[in-house]
């Protein structure tokens, strides 16, 4: 069979459990729909930039250490990282469940390519946000200007990851209204695109689920089983933390004793003195296995959800607060977000646990709407 349907988005993330997952369940949703799909395989090539003055100080100062003092004086957040390795994991998982097309690394690569498609679906994650970007040119490619009709233009759950647009170019922002009028039907992953869309392109959108949540957790279930992972229940307090700081080891550690039980880090597995990643289908697996999960993750966040557990989410504003608000109102669950101070221990001694009947039953409604958007939306083609 001709291949239909093809989709972009951040597919190719060696170290984001979260972009992986997201663009598998929406391939294999459509698939699940007898519509055939592949993702659109770009990795846009990073611009090196000449070094500055600027830089030059930032560097020296960040190699002597002077910014962990700094921090340390102004009692800021000192964020640890760790180099981890095993990053083969992801190419591993995409080799098996995302069919892909050949490599394109820039836009006129992909204009000068002949695309035979009758639809292209941007979405999910973040895609319409250009600070996350490579460069900011790959505006370009996420709002689909390479596509040309009579080829159906669709966003799905696309997120702008904050409540407002964050380019100030209106140069820019003028093109990127000229591609999304374009577009045959626009959906977003949060309240605040809806907006957005209103107020920058003068074009309607509807809020939707996240591929995750769209799919559901059978699919889920389904790469935990093919790695043939053992399933028994090991009730631990896992964490999905993506930035770490010395005030959230220490509550989460406190979080451990309070509650009796082993606190495991579930974003990269400690081997001697080093650190690895999980295979896909393992960190999957520790979320379903979990008795607790703390994480400032929106994706671990909906595997949570799809396994029904409990979890506290920790703000983190400077990775997008409303996709995770959004999500928890629709929900009603407002009470699971905590700030990176608060004391876990005592956020855990004083809220109720979650009703998974009511969530579930209004995840089923939401998955109806999402489904009939996208299926509506392709038509048919």
């Amino acid at each position: 069979m001709a291949t239909k349907v093809g989709i972009i988005n951040f597919q190719y993330s060696d170290h984001n459990y979260g972009a992986v997952l997201q663009a598998a369940a929406l391939e294999n949703f459509l698939k699940g729909k007898c519509i055939s799909a592949e993702h659109i395989d770009y990795i846009s090539t990073p611009v090196i930039k000449a070094g500055n003055s600027t830089d030059l100080v930032k560097n020296i100062i960040k190699r002597i250490g002077l910014t962990t003092i700094l921090k340390r004086l102004l009692r800021k957040p000192i964020i640890i990282k760790h180099v981890v390795n095993n990053n083969a994991v992801f190419e591993n998982f995409r080799n098996k469940w995302i069919q892909r097309t050949k490599r394109f690394d820039n836009y006129n690569e992909l204009i000068n390519e002949n695309l035979n498609y009758s639809a292209v679906i941007v979405g999910s994650d973040q895609v319409w946000r250009p600070t996350m970007y490579t460069r900011l040119t790959d505006y370009k490619v996420y709002f689909l200007g390479f596509i040309s009709k009579p080829t159906k233009k669709i966003s799905y759950a696309a997120s702008f990851g904050v409540d407002m647009w964050e380019i100030n170019d209106k140069k820019v922002t003028e093109e990127i209204k000229e591609y999304v009028t374009d577009f045959t039907a626009i959906s977003v992953r949060e309240n605040s695109g809806v907006t957005i869309c209103i107020k920058n392109f003068n074009k309607v959108a509807i809020h939707v689920l996240d591929p995750t949540l769209l799919i559901g957790k059978s699919f889920f279930e389904e790469i935990i089983n093919e790695e043939e992972i053992q399933s028994s229940q090991y009730n631990n307090v896992v964490y999905y933390k993506l930035d770490i700081d010395e005030r959230f080891n220490s509550n989460i550690e406190r979080l451990g004793v309070t509650l009796s039980k082993k606190v495991v880090n579930i974003y990269y597995n400690r081997i001697n003195d080093s650190y690895e990643y999980y295979s896909v289908g393992t960190w999957l697996n520790n979320i379903k296995t979990s008795d607790l999960i703390i994480t400032d993750s929106f994706h671990c966040v909906c595997f949570s959800i799809l396994f029904n557990k409990e979890f506290i989410c920790c703000i983190n504003e400077s990775r997008g607060l409303s996709r995770l608000e959004s999500l928890f109102d629709a929900l009603g669950i407002q009470n699971r977000i905590v700030s990176s101070a608060e004391d876990l221990s005592n956020k855990i001694n004083n809220i109720q646990p979650i009703d998974y009947a009511i969530v579930n039953s209004k995840l089923t409604e939401l998955r109806k709407i999402s489904e009939n958007f996208l299926l509506d939306s392709l038509g048919d083609i």
